[in-house]
């Protein structure tokens, strides 16, 4: 009975932000990760210092939490830290003075509950947009034109703003994830909108409404490039933005007869205003430190904090990404190179490329922008092409599935990068689990090992019957839901979950038990092998990964715009 999916609406949205925002509020008291004190060091810095010193600022070289996002979210933090309702708090007493003080990492803890409380109500509140953005995206699904497209609504916003990574990074490690995600799906709903918007069929004929898309068009693009002065992440979104606007945008059909066919031609007031528009939200926030008294060493002290390359390849624990795979393939080559009765001219040949050399930044760009072709670049110029002058492609589908592979490609090939990172895919791909079989099983695959690979960052025991308990109740709703909805009735059986799903989730659990058993017993109390379990998930995690990296390029190519083949 899918109807009981299917009663979206504000109201229930808005019940749905409290109830939620009630059991979060529940989770204050839990472990909060270092990004904790990052944050309350920046909430300090826009609150005492001016803005030529936020990028400069290190409290006298005894902190590490110095600010590097972009300037938009600087000016979020100055938002959360000078307003009415927080001076009112400083001067009743009930936020003390030292949680906006900079502090030293030596003495960075805060002295009361109430600063505590007050920075887990910025990130539940922020959620709103995360929220709003969920909406507004599977509303827009329904208007893809597509069967299967935008199915079960509220099943896919409850994924979204349920989903136990979000609540997990954000509302226990810390973080602001949700509403930075929920400014992407807003994106991805205008996109969508303007691609269904720019033709409407009436009595047959092919009816071009390309300045009603043109709009909508124009609204993902400023917001997107607002989420770039957020957070330098979704950089690796801007190409498949960049190509798909430039062909589909960019370009007008002048007239379509039967007798004389398709005239394109390229809008130059089109690419103006799309310029015009992308630029001013972009750059918009720069401007105030360009208006400094050394704007050139304002610019340079932002770049070398948004991008330090300084420290590695990787993070200290390891994203399930390619470079986690290359490192412990480099690893397990050591180990056999030292303990291998192996010839010594042999020997001294593989002694010099074992170990594998780190990637340099350069290097690991130029792979990024491989990865990136496929979905970013070439399939995007092309549907951006296909959508006007051929009406069987589905442009509004296709963009989500490259959202998805693009985001894919930026967590296996990005330097750096984060475990948190793969939400940047898992929460897009969320649009696209009811569409069919095949995307549900991308989708709980991705889930599987994706937010798997989350669960170490909650490693006290405190935290242990909480992240096992969320992980599997909220798995085990996502993949109830997705096999009614995809329910084989001619055959009477499930359809989403395989016999090789069922051994990834077996291989998983054997995992979470060497983690959180057996390891602590058997090896913790000697200090042998400390970061065995670590590299495991992983490793493991990134081999799933990759395999659902693949499938979704091919999803993208032949499932999203195979009508475009024809």
């Amino acid at each position: 009975n899918h109807e009981t999916m299917n009663g979206s609406s504000p109201k229930s949205v808005l019940l749905t932000f409290f109830l939620l925002s009630s059991i979060k509020w529940l989770l204050i008291p839990t472990y909060r990760s270092t990004d904790f004190d990052v944050h309350r060091n920046w909430l300090a810095i826009t609150h005492n210092l001016p803005i030529a010193e936020w990028y400069f600022d290190d409290v006298n070289g005894t902190t590490v939490h110095t600010l590097d996002y972009p300037p938009l979210f600087a000016f979020f933090e100055a938002a959360l830290s000078n307003n009415i309702l927080t001076t009112s708090l400083l001067d009743t007493g009930f936020l003390d003075e030292r949680c906006l003080e900079l502090l030293p990492d030596a003495n960075n803890e805060p002295t009361s509950d109430e600063c505590v409380r007050f920075q887990r109500a910025t990130v539940i509140g922020s959620d709103a947009i995360l929220f709003l953005g969920a909406y507004l995206s599977t509303q827009s699904m329904a208007m893809v034109g597509e069967e299967g497209c935008g199915r079960a609504p509220w099943f896919t916003f409850l994924l979204i703003v349920t989903n136990p990574g979000l609540i997990m990074l954000d509302h226990v490690h810390f973080q602001y994830n949700g509403m930075l995600l929920g400014m992407v799906l807003m994106s991805i709903a205008f996109m969508v909108r303007g691609a269904s918007s720019s033709q409407r069929i009436i009595n047959n004929h092919q009816i071009w409404m390309q300045n009603v898309g043109q709009r909508w068009e124009l609204l993902g693009a400023a917001t997107f490039a607002a989420l770039l002065a957020m957070k330098h992440l979704y950089l690796t979104l801007a190409p498949l933005y960049f190509f798909y606007l430039l062909r589909r945008h960019c370009f007008v059909v002048e007239k379509r007869n039967q007798n004389d066919g398709i005239a394109v031609r390229f809008s130059w007031r089109r690419l103006l205003v799309l310029a015009v528009v992308t630029l001013v939200c972009f750059l918009g926030p720069f401007v105030p430190f360009l208006m400094q008294s050394d704007p050139v060493g304002q610019m340079q002290q932002i770049m070398k904090r948004l991008f330090p390359f300084g420290r590695g390849l990787v993070h200290d624990y390891w994203a399930a990404n390619i470079w986690a795979l290359y490192l412990f393939i480099s690893k397990v080559a050591t180990f056999i190179l030292r303990k291998a009765p192996i010839p010594p001219g042999i020997r001294e040949l593989m002694e010099s490329v074992i170990p594998f050399p780190e990637p340099q930044p350069s290097l690991v760009a130029l792979c990024l922008l491989v990865g990136l072709w496929p979905g970013g670049i070439d399939m995007a110029w092309k549907v951006g092409r296909w959508s006007l002058v051929k009406p069987l492609c589905n442009p509004g589908k296709f963009f989500v599935h490259a959202v998805v592979f693009c985001s894919l490609s930026g967590f296996m090939l990005g330097y750096h990068v984060h475990e948190k990172a793969i939400m940047t895919a898992i929460i897009p791909m969320t649009l696209l689990a009811t569409n069919s079989r095949d995307t549900a099983r991308l989708y709980i695959r991705m889930c599987m090992f994706g937010l798997f690979g989350l669960l170490p960052l909650l490693f006290r025991p405190e935290e242990l019957l909480f992240k096992v308990v969320l992980y599997i109740a909220w798995m085990c709703g996502a993949i109830y839901g997705l096999e009614r909805i995809h329910y084989d009735r001619s055959g009477g059986r499930r359809t989403v979950l395989t016999k090789v799903d069922l051994f990834a989730f077996a291989t998983l659990a054997v995992v979470l038990v060497f983690m959180e058993v057996i390891h602590p017993i058997a090896f913790m109390p000697s200090g042998k092998l400390e970061f065995l379990p670590l590299m495991a998930t992983s490793v493991i995690c990134a081999t799933g990964l990759v395999w659902c990296w693949i499938e979704s390029c091919n999803l993208m190519i032949f499932g999203s715009v195979k009508t475009a083949w024809r």
